[in-house]
């Protein structure tokens, strides 16, 4: 492509979003009354669309009313429960892996199982299953959104500090990792403290 060419892609993008209730539901009222179950997936279809690509929403759940309602969210699920069960969406040969996962390990009492510390490892232990079953997919890891609760909020400060260290492990091996910054969504902007 030269440089001064459009945008506009000649390879369909198979996406899959993966990770919690903030991959599969986002849209709240102040009263935590859901108001809209497409999340962030259908205003960036509608950026990618607009800009010349062909996507798939790819995933073994659907939320929303947006025609291409696939998606991997699991709603309450901590990072290991998320790795349990992605299988089925990486069976589905997405080319672009979109994952927010912690904030459930981080915002519940901590277990002797799954140690608040110890979620970074846990996030790496998940790429690296998704990395083998979708080697040459991007895969594009969320510094995670921020939390009203001040114990809560450090742990993910904590979190989202280790994410570069556990992605660029990954890029140095060779896979399509990086970082997107999420956090940057602050607790005002939040309907329940947890949700945007």
């Amino acid at each position: 492509m030269l440089r001064n060419e459009p945008a506009s892609a000649t390879l369909p993008l198979r996406i899959l979003p993966l990770g919690d209730s903030i991959t599969w539901i986002w849209g709240y009222q102040p009263d935590g009354t859901v108001i809209d179950t497409n999340g962030h997936r259908a205003p960036l279809l509608s950026s990618l669309v607009a800009a010349g690509y062909e996507v798939d929403f790819v995933g073994t759940l659907r939320s929303g009313d947006m025609p291409d309602n696939d998606n991997g969210g699991h709603s309450g699920f901590t990072i290991s429960q998320i790795q349990n069960v992605m299988a089925g969406g990486l069976a589905m040969k997405p080319n672009v892996v979109l994952l927010h996962a912690g904030t459930n390990d981080l915002n519940r009492p901590e277990t002797q199982e799954e140690p608040w510390l110890d979620a970074p490892e846990r996030l790496g232990s998940l790429l690296d299953d998704a990395l083998m079953a979708s080697p040459d997919a991007v895969v594009i890891v969320a510094e995670i959104i921020e939390a009203a609760d001040s114990e809560t909020l450090e742990r993910i400060k904590a979190f989202n500090s280790a994410i570069a260290d556990v992605v660029k492990q990954r890029m140095l091996e060779g896979y399509k990792v990086t970082v997107v910054d999420q956090s940057v969504i602050g607790a005002d902007e939040l309907a329940d403290g947890l949700h945007p």
